[in-house]
Order: structure tokens, then sequence, then C-alpha cells
């Protein structure tokens, strides 16, 4: 009795399986260009590593509960994975009739390169802050304390006007002549003062405990564009994101494994229309007692429909004449 057998998660098939290799017809093909399919799917899972971290140290910095971190980080991290996924398993191989020579540059696969390259760009966003930590640190630290300063500023301004009302009304009524009075109306206005003191003094504390327990996540990555480092650190993301694209379209699509790739798609494409066919027919057959049906198909390769049949050649008035007086 045959042992059966199970698919491990790191083998060549689970690795090659990522970038969408079908690994039964690459053992056809003999295990045609392997090296280069097998370093693009490394790089695949190196990617998926890279954006689990990435995002978890997004939310990290934008959350305090581990739990939630792990849990969006998850996520997202496998969102933007399963979307680079697809996106580098739809990009065309396909040969269109073209004056130019270049098949790579169509409409299709520039939007799927434009799309590849803007999750490079947004993963590395975390990376590069993380890598910078040390110098984003000081950075913030001098923004959050321009940022108190300011505000102590602008609160300030905002009472200016009640309290040199309060200070001009005080000022008169000590220049009167004494009276219970006037000291009644000066102790109610260094009252007013004093609230209007307590009111500024807790709006300063409540905005210097939010600037001092906020991290600042949107400024770092502001911050950080000012660093060589950052943009560094970007650009080798961007190319990390972009090198199983070039891996696996430097294959050519004549190559044994493409070529086989295409021979098995084509022939199951054939099959099912086949089956279509003779179903339709049979329809036919049971419902209006129609035998034999022959469809018309407009095209020489039907289903594919790229090669459409000749149009007739339509005969003249006089050669319809001429073809009943030889009758």
């Amino acid at each position: 009795m045959e042992k059966p057998r199970y698919v491990r998660f790191w083998s060549r098939r689970s690795i090659v399986s990522l970038i969408g290799i079908d690994y039964p017809i690459l053992e056809q093909s003999e295990l045609d260009n392997l090296p280069k399919f097998y370093l693009a799917g490394f790089l695949v899972l190196c990617i998926l590593w890279i954006s689990f971290l990435s995002v978890f140290y997004a939310f990290d910095l934008m959350f305090d509960m581990w739990h939630a971190e792990l849990l969006l980080s998850s996520f997202f991290s496998l969102m933007f994975f399963t979307i680079y996924i697809f996106l580098i398993q739809t990009f065309s191989k396909e040969v269109f009739p073209t004056t130019s020579k270049v098949k790579f540059f169509n409409l299709s696969n520039l939007s799927r390169v434009g799309f590849v390259l803007m999750i490079g760009f947004l993963i590395a966003q975390p990376v590069k802050i993380f890598l910078l930590k040390t110098q984003l640190d000081a950075d913030i630290e001098t923004y959050k304390t321009q940022l108190y300063q300011d505000f102590c500023k602008v609160n300030q301004q905002l009472y200016f006007n009640d309290i040199n009302k309060l200070l001009s009304d005080k000022n008169r009524y000590q220049a009167m002549p004494y009276s219970q009075t006037l000291v009644a109306e000066i102790a109610k206005i260094d009252t007013a003062l004093y609230l209007i003191d307590q009111r500024i003094a807790m709006a300063n504390l409540k905005a210097k405990n939010n600037i001092s327990g906020s991290n600042f996540f949107i400024k770092r990555i502001a911050f950080a564009g000012k660093y060589f480092t950052a943009k560094i650190v970007v650009f080798l993301i961007v190319v990390l994101f972009f090198a199983p694209i070039v891996l696996i379209y430097s294959i050519s699509g004549t190559s044994r494994y493409y070529s086989l790739k295409k021979k098995n798609d084509k022939n199951l494409v054939l099959k099912e229309y086949a089956l279509f066919k003779a179903r339709y027919s049979l329809l036919f057959e049971r419902k209006y007692q129609l035998q034999n049906m022959v469809f018309y198909e407009p095209f020489l390769d039907p289903p594919f429909n790229t090669v459409r049949k000749p149009q007739p050649n339509y005969l003249s008035q006089a050669d319809f004449f001429n073809n009943l007086v030889e009758q």
C-alpha cells in the first residue's frame, strides 16, 4: 500500500506555489527555471514577514493593547500579502499583436506594478521609522516642547481680552475712593482672574499630558524624510517587493514550463468548451427534439475568438442575372 504524502509548508512545492507556479507542471518540465522560482518564493516569504513586523510596529505606536495590535497587524499584513500575491500571479506573459516589441509595458502590467510599488512604499514607512528610532525620538521631543509652548501661547491669547478688561476694571475701582461696594467688586474681579488662571493651567496641563502621551506616528514619518538612511530603506523595500516580479517575468514565455502550462490550460479550455457544446445540444434535443445541432461560430479558433472567419464575397446584381441566365 502506497504511503500517504503530506505537503510540508517548508518545501519546494509550497514555496513555489506562493507565486502561482503549478508544481506538477514544473515537474513535467524537469524543474525548468527552478532556482528563479524558488528564489522568488523565498522573497515572497520575506515580504510576508516584513509586512507583519512593519504593520505590527505601526499599530504599536498607535495603540497600547497588544492583543488588538496582534489581531490588526495579522489582518492587514495578510490582506496586503494576499493582494500582492494576486498581483504577481496575474502579470501577463502573453504576446499580443503590436507594432512595438516591448511586451511588458502595457496598461495591465503597469497598473499592477504601480499597485505593488504603492504597497511596498506603505510597508516601508514603519520600517524606516523603526530603524531611525533614536534620531526620531530626539526630533519628537523637540517637536513636543515646541508644540506645548505654542499651545500655551494660543491658550493665553484666548483669554487676553477678558484678562485685560478685568485688570482695567480693577485699576479703575482701586483709583476710586474707598467703599465696601468697591471692595466687593474688586474681590469678584480677583476671583474671576483666579478662575481664568486655573482654566488656563488646567488646559495647559491637559495638553501637556496629551502631547507627552502621543507617539506622533505620522510626524515620525515626516521627520524621517530628512534622513538619507530613510530613503535608502524605502528604496530597498520597494526593490524587494519588485524583485519577485522581475524574476518571474525574466523567464521567457516560451520556456518549457510556460509552454507546458499554456498547452495544459488550452487543453482544459477546449475540453470544457466541448462539454458545454455537448450539453447545450442535449438541451435542444430534449426540449425541442432537434438532433445533431450545429452552432454557427464567427471565429476560427473558438472559444478563444482571436481570429474571425473571413467575410463572404458578395456578388453584384449583374452576376446574379448572369447566373440566372446560365441556369
